[in-house]
C-alpha cells in the first residue's frame, strides 16, 4: 500500500507535537511553519547574562505526557521542576501584599473579605447548580456563588494570570471546565473542593503530578527537541494561503517568499492560529471561517527587570503576585522568574517577568515602549521597595497572545466537529480550542494524533 502524505500545519507546542505523536507511530509527517524558527509562542533568548522565556515562563505538569516526553527526547538532565512552594500565589491591593488560596480552610483568613462575604461561603452550598453553563460568563458564575469580592480579590487576577482576560467576557465552562464540574458534580464550590480529593475515583492514567517545570535552557529546549526530533521534515518560511479538495486529496496553497506553490495531501492536521485557518478554509466552509474569525485573543506585552539582590527590601514570598484589576494598573502580574529556576540571571541579581496589557488595558504595543517600561518598573519598585534602578530592562509584545475562550467557544466546537466530518481528512487542532497551557496543548495534540491514527488505519 502506498503511503499516505501527512501535513501538519504550524510548528508551535500544538504542531510539533502532533507531528512527533504521528511520527512515533511510524507516519512521514511534513510539518510547515510560516515563521523561520519552531516553538511558536515558546521562545527562549540568551541576552548578556539573562536566560529569558519569552511569554511562556513554564509549564505546569498536568499529564504524564510531559516527564514521558522529557525521557523519550533525552531532555531529564535538563529538566527542573521548581520549589514545593512555586504554585503560591500572592495578590498586590491597596499598597500590601496579600496571600491567595483557592483551598477552601483558608478563605475565612483572607483579610479584605467583609462579613458579608464570609457569610456567603457557609450558604454557598445551598445554592442552587448553574444551568446552561454554555451561555454563563466566569464573573456571574463566581458572583451568584461567592461574591463579589471573591471575584475581584482571586478569580480576576487568576483569569488574568492565565487568559490574560476578562472574567465578564470568559465563559465558565470553557474557560474553568473543572471549577464548573465540581460545582455540577457536588451542587457546591465549597463542598466539591472538600470532598472531591477523598473521592475513590480511577485515576486517569494520562493525570499528571500538577507541579511547575522549565528546562536548563529555558522552554525552547523542549520545542528545539521535538523539532530536532522531526529532522528535516519542517518546511520553514512556508505561509499555507489556502486548503482545498483535490478529488481525494487536499490542495495546499503554499506561498515561500513571494514563490506560490500547490502541494497535495492526503491527510491535514491544522494547528494554525484561528485568523489564519479562517484565511485558509473559506472557500471550503464560510461559515466556519466566521466562527474563527470571530475568536479574540487578548494583546500581551512581557517586561523582563533585573535588580541588584541588595537594592530590594523586600524579597518575595510567593513566586508570582498577580495585580487585581480593582488596581486599575497596566500590570496584570509580577512573576519572580529567577526565584523559580537557576540559571536565569547572575547570582547577585533578581530576574522578574512583568506582564502586562490583556483584555483587561486594551493592546499597549501601540504605546511607547520606554512609557511602557517605565509603568514595568514603577510598579515593581513600589511592591518590592527598590532603593536603586534595575541594572537590566528588555521588553516584548504580542498583538495576539492568549486565544479567550467566551461565548462562542462551544458553537465553535461543534463546527470544528462537524466540518471535520464533512471533509473527511481535515483534522484541527491548536489552543484556540483545546486548552491554552503547555499540558494541554501537549495532551490535545496526543489525543489528536490517535484520531489521525484510527482515521489512516480504518480507511
Amino acid at each position: 500500500m502506498q503511503e499516505k502524505k501527512i501535513a501538519v500545519l504550524g510548528a508551535g507546542i500544538s504542531g510539533l507535537s502532533v507531528a512527533y505523536y504521528l511520527k512515533r507511530k511510524g507516519f512521514t509527517v511534513n510539518v510547515y511553519e510560516k515563521s523561520g524558527r519552531a516553538g511558536g509562542l515558546i521562545d527562549t533568548e540568551k541576552k548578556n547574562d539573562y536566560l529569558l522565556d519569552k511569554g511562556i515562563i513554564s509549564g505546569i505538569e498536568t499529564t504524564s505526557l510531559i516527564p514521558e516526553l522529557v525521557d523519550e527526547l533525552g531532555l531529564r538532565d535538563s529538566f527542573l521542576y521548581a520549589g514545593e512552594k512555586a504554585n503560591l500565589k500572592q495578590a498586590y491591593i491597596g499598597g500590601r501584599i496579600y496571600d491567595l488560596s483557592m483551598n477552601p480552610n483558608n478563605l475565612l483568613k483572607f483579610p479584605l473579605f467583609t462579613y458579608k462575604t464570609k457569610l456567603r461561603f457557609f450558604f454557598e452550598p445551598f445554592l442552587p447548580r448553574t444551568s446552561r453553563g454554555e451561555e454563563v460568563s466566569v464573573a456571574e458564575f463566581v458572583k451568584k456563588r461567592l461574591g463579589k469580592e471573591f471575584l475581584d480579590y482571586v478569580i480576576e487576577p487568576f483569569s488574568a494570570e492565565v487568559y490574560a482576560g476578562d472574567p465578564k467576557k470568559l465563559n465558565i465552562k470553557a474557560a474553568y471546565p473543572k471549577l464548573f464540574k465540581l460545582e455540577q458534580d457536588y451542587g457546591s464550590i465549597i463542598k466539591g473542593f472538600k470532598k472531591a480529593p477523598f473521592e475513590q475515583k480511577k485515576r486517569d492514567e494520562l493525570e499528571g503530578s500538577g507541579r511547575l517545570f522549565s528546562f536548563k535552557q529555558g522552554m525552547s529546549q523542549l520545542t528545539e527537541s521535538l523539532a530536532s526530533n522531526l529532522n528535516l521534515r519542517i518546511n520553514y518560511l512556508h505561509d499555507i494561503l489556502k486548503i482545498s479538495h483535490k478529488g481525494e486529496q487536499f490542495e495546499l496553497l503554499v506561498n515561500k517568499k513571494g514563490d506560490t506553490r500547490v502541494e497535495l495531501f492526503d491527510f491535514v492536521i491544522s494547528t494554525l492560529p484561528a485568523g489564519v485557518l479562517s484565511d485558509a478554509i473559506v472557500d471550503i466552509d464560510n461559515s466556519l471561517a466566521e466562527t474563527l474569525d470571530k475568536v479574540e485573543y487578548a494583546p500581551l506585552t512581557q517586561v523582563y527587570v533585573a535588580y541588584l539582590k541588595q537594592d530590594l527590601e523586600i524579597s518575595t514570598k510567593g513566586y508570582t503576585v498577580l495585580i487585581p484589576a480593582i488596581e486599575n494598573r497596566e500590570v496584570l502580574n509580577i512573576t519572580h522568574v529567577s526565584g523559580l529556576f537557576e540559571g536565569r540571571c547572575p547570582g547577585d541579581r533578581h530576574l522578574f517577568s512583568v506582564m502586562m496589557g490583556g483584555n483587561r488595558n486594551g493592546d499597549l504595543t501601540a504605546f511607547d515602549q520606554k512609557e511602557i517600561n517605565k509603568k514595568a518598573i514603577a510598579t515593581l519598585s513600589e511592591i518590592f521597595k527598590a532603593k536603586d534602578k534595575p541594572v537590566f530592562v528588555t521588553a516584548k509584545s504580542w498583538k495576539k497572545g492568549v486565544p479567550q475562550y467566551g461565548g462562542e467557544y462551544f458553537q465553535l466546537k461543534d463546527k470544528i466537529e462537524k466540518f471535520e466530518k464533512e471533509n473527511s481528512g481535515i483534522f484541527i487542532s491548536g489552543n484556540f480550542s483545546g486548552g491554552v497551557s503547555i499540558g494541554d496543548s501537549i495532551l490535545n495534540a496526543y489525543k489528536t494524533s490517535e484520531r489521525v491514527a484510527r482515521f489512516i488505519q480504518q480507511n
